[in-house]
């Protein structure tokens, strides 16, 4: 899977078309179950109380714009209550304001999720539309937010929406209008659904698409964009951990269930591709730039600090996305040695503008 459910050429691929297509009829589905909402309030089902602890911790990293460390909180907390469609929602939200490359897909699939368990979600209705808009599904996008405004009609007047189905109008007829040029189509009011074109993919690909599936699990934090050769594997004695080298010359440890990063090491100077843990001991071989090998095992702890272990794994997931975004140019340098301002130092200024283009409902 590319960046949000995309490939490099900007084509929207199988899995993602395959699952925004069953979503798009999913809402029609659930017409039914979703009575007059006049007046409507969406309250969640109670939590459990160390569920409900979990979320109102992920809700305040929220708040603080700690996205990434809400999004370990909503995920420990879906693990243990995998019906609770409140953490979805709030997750979605979560990766809708981070926006790291796959993010916006994932809200995608959380949304998709919620509206599964609670048919009555509001937020999830709302925050599916946004994904389809924001991932270029502008006419789907226009389905999902007239179905929201028709069952939620007391928030369809509301600025949020308003703004949102303006958005997708100027984005459905800009695309009509680019076709109208062409001489291939004309405009339609309100859109047609997308209907991919048999001509337009070879039957190979119409095969490739039918048997897609889409990804159970999601590990991020690394980076690979230097070499091609990363290996991946299980660790622990009933695999329950997951590990992976980096461009930054550090391998990232990952509970399996969560997703979480569990830990974060030094393996090389520059970069780590292999990784293969011993078949019987707790013991882990890595190699990447670097003229060695080294063998990784537990060690009692006496207190002393790792000197190689990374401190902070949130920031160097963080400075992770910034190295896969950045100039070809400017990685090159980085992996020579030399410091490019701005690649893997914050951008407040960026993020000031990325806050005021964001979803506009906080978690529930």
């Amino acid at each position: 899977m590319h960046r949000n459910g995309t490939t490099t050429n900007g084509v929207t691929n199988g899995v993602a078309r395959h699952l925004v297509s069953s979503t798009v009829a999913k809402l029609e589905e659930t017409d039914h179950q979703v009575k007059s909402l006049k007046g409507h309030k969406y309250e969640s089902k109670p939590l459990p109380p160390h569920i409900e602890a979990l979320k109102q911790k992920a809700n305040s990293f929220f708040e603080k714009q700690q996205y990434t460390l809400a999004i370990s909180v909503y995920n420990k907390a879906v693990t243990m209550a995998p019906q609770a469609a409140v953490l979805y929602g709030n997750r979605a939200a979560a990766y809708m304001k981070r926006k790291w490359d796959g993010d916006l897909y994932a809200a995608l699939r959380d949304c998709s999720t919620a509206i599964q368990i609670d048919a009555s979600h509001l937020k999830a209705h709302f925050r599916l539309a946004r994904c389809l808009y924001e991932l270029s599904w502008a006419k789907e996008a226009f389905d999902c937010l007239l179905y929201f405004k028709s069952k939620f009609p007391d928030y369809a007047k509301s600025h949020a929406c308003e703004a949102l189905d303006r958005d997708i109008k100027a984005a459905v007829f800009s695309k009509t209008d680019q076709v109208d040029e062409s001489g291939d189509s004309t405009k339609s009011d309100p859109p047609p659904r997308r209907q991919p074109s048999k001509s337009s993919v070879s039957e190979q690909e119409q095969v490739w698409r039918e048997k897609a599936a889409d990804y159970e699990l999601r590990f991020c934090g690394h980076c690979n964009t230097t070499t091609d050769i990363k290996e991946a594997n299980f660790f622990g004695s009933n695999g329950q951990y997951i590990v992976a080298g980096s461009d930054d010359g550090s391998f990232f440890i990952w509970e399996k269930s969560t997703t979480n990063i569990v830990r974060v090491l030094r393996g090389d100077d520059s970069i780590v591709n292999c990784l293969q843990p011993h078949p019987s001991s707790c013991m882990l071989a890595t190699s990447g730039i670097d003229p060695v090998v080294r063998l990784w095992s537990p060690r009692p702890d006496d207190g002393h600090k790792d000197e190689r272990e990374v401190d902070n794994s949130t920031d160097a997931a963080t400075a992770n996305q910034r190295r896969m975004n950045a100039d070809p140019l400017e990685v090159m340098l980085m992996n020579m040695g030399y410091r490019i301002t701005g690649v893997l130092d914050g951008d407040d200024e960026a993020e000031g503008r990325a806050e005021e283009a964001a979803v506009h409902c906080r978690p529930s």
